[in-house]
């Protein structure tokens, strides 16, 4: 006997659009000078999954997540899975360039003294005031063929400590160093961005 058949069919095209969720949080959370880490710290949530939402590399969505990050943006769960307008959403902006397209001149004879290397820590603040990780500074400073002062090696430690040698990590001097080298509009940004580290 033939089995019949059911009338109700799965959908082939999923209902939470899961790349416009991932755009949608980032914008809400980057327009209220959120981290990732500080974000998933309110829902409840690993940083991890806050972290794959927004570079879209979750294929699905949890109903557990979605009542969470539902609940700290004050949004309903048709609003988070995108089956309703969520109102007052920050424009999405396009992130400013953090590095020149080139390796700086004064850059070219390397560091050979202290004062290129503290005229390269006020640049790593500003690149990461501007946005950029350790991780992306090492990378490009080893792609210009920059030797590090007193390393082997470009690593997130070292360029850490770049900066950290002339300021001792602290808010004060770093913006102080930021200003010395005519980054007056990162050294405006500096006092946000310093929050945003803090909550990591």
């Amino acid at each position: 006997m033939a089995q019949r058949q059911s009338s109700m069919r799965a959908p082939t095209v999923p209902l939470v659009d899961m790349a416009a969720l991932g755009e949608r949080l980032q914008r809400w959370r980057l327009g209220r000078g959120y981290s990732q880490a500080a974000l998933a710290r309110l829902a409840g949530v690993d940083t991890m999954v806050i972290s794959r939402l927004e570079h879209q590399q979750k294929p699905r969505l949890e109903v557990e997540t979605g009542a969470r990050l539902a609940r700290v943006c004050g949004w309903s769960l048709d609003q988070v899975c995108g089956l309703a307008p969520v109102p007052a959403l920050p424009a999405s902006r396009p992130p400013a360039p953090q590095f020149p397209p080139g390796m700086p001149a004064w850059l070219a004879g390397g560091l050979p003294t202290s004062t290129e290397d503290r005229k390269l820590g006020a640049h790593i603040l500003a690149w990461q005031v501007r946005g950029a990780t350790l991780t992306q500074i090492a990378t490009q400073l080893t792609a210009w063929g920059v030797q590090p002062f007193g390393a082997r090696t470009w690593s997130r430690e070292t360029v850490q400590d770049c900066p950290g040698r002339y300021t001792y990590s602290t808010k004060h001097r770093q913006r102080a160093l930021l200003l010395e080298y005519g980054f007056r509009t990162e050294a405006r940004q500096h006092a946000a961005w310093w929050r945003r580290q803090r909550q990591r």
